[in-house]
């Protein structure tokens, strides 16, 4: 599909690219870690997307459930605030959605976003993991560490099993609010890392855009000798291949000084 906007008037300091970007009401860390991670030349315009208070809890198991299960009109409500701006890419800072009905899930949101949007890309962490994950050659034994409770675990499980990878295990930190997810413990992601070091992975992968692990997931690789790939590093570093920006930049991992 024709991107509307790769013509568009050079941009005064988006003058590479305009980048779109979506987080939740909640999401306190993907913007700053996106910006973190911005070349220059590139700019991010971000509108939230409509999610539960910061002061709910996610309910019960079934309550949680039927969330998950919601389809993709309140992603369709952010993208109408992002559009006029004519963006070259847009990308969806909140990943469990990108999750749902495993690989195939995947590949038709992109494709229902991508009609709504008449054209222009939008780029899922699910996908972008999967770029990441080849370009890092690892191989196929794979663990992950979600904020999640596990109906959402679920999900993860699903479209890491159908994308050809052996998932061995998942810690998901069970954190109480969306809104806390931010403010996760470092004692408890490193807890949680070394239990999943003890199945011996070839990577462990960090689902969940609001969880600051950017540029820790580099330390916490060469602590563990596996490699560890965050959600936004692995989402931005593919936002900006997929648009032909290949800069190497240092304190992200080799996503970006090698790929």
């Amino acid at each position: 599909m024709t991107n509307p906007n790769a013509a568009r008037v050079r941009d005064g300091l988006g003058f590479r690219a305009v980048f779109g970007v979506l987080v939740p009401y909640t999401n306190t860390i993907a913007q700053p870690e996106y910006d973190a991670m911005r070349p220059v030349g590139v700019t991010n315009h971000v509108a939230r997307m409509e999610q539960s208070a910061s002061g709910r809890s996610y309910g019960t198991m079934d309550e949680y459930r039927a969330r998950l299960a919601r389809g993709t009109d309140y992603i369709k409500r952010a993208i109408d605030t992002v559009l006029p701006c004519e963006p070259h890419q847009i990308i969806l800072g909140h990943s469990i959605d990108s999750f749902r009905g495993g690989l195939a899930g995947s590949d038709e949101m992109k494709r229902d976003l991508e009609a709504y949007t008449g054209g222009v890309p939008l780029i899922l962490p699910s996908h972008a993991f999967i770029a990441a994950l080849k370009a890092l050659g690892v191989g196929k034994r794979l663990c992950a560490i979600t904020p999640y409770w596990p109906p959402a675990d679920e999900q993860v499980d699903l479209f890491f099993k159908d994308a050809g990878y052996d998932v061995r295990k998942i810690i998901g930190m069970k954190r109480p609010r969306p809104v806390d997810i931010a403010s996760t413990p470092n004692d408890v992601v490193v807890a949680a890392l070394k239990e999943l070091a003890a199945e011996k992975p070839d990577v462990i992968v960090q689902p969940g855009t609001n969880l600051a692990t950017s540029r820790m997931a580099v330390g916490f690789s060469e602590w563990l000798g596996i490699p560890v790939v965050s959600c936004n590093a692995a989402t931005y570093w593919h936002a900006l291949r997929s648009y032909g920006i290949n800069d190497r930049m240092d304190g992200f991992g080799p996503l970006f000084s090698e790929h």
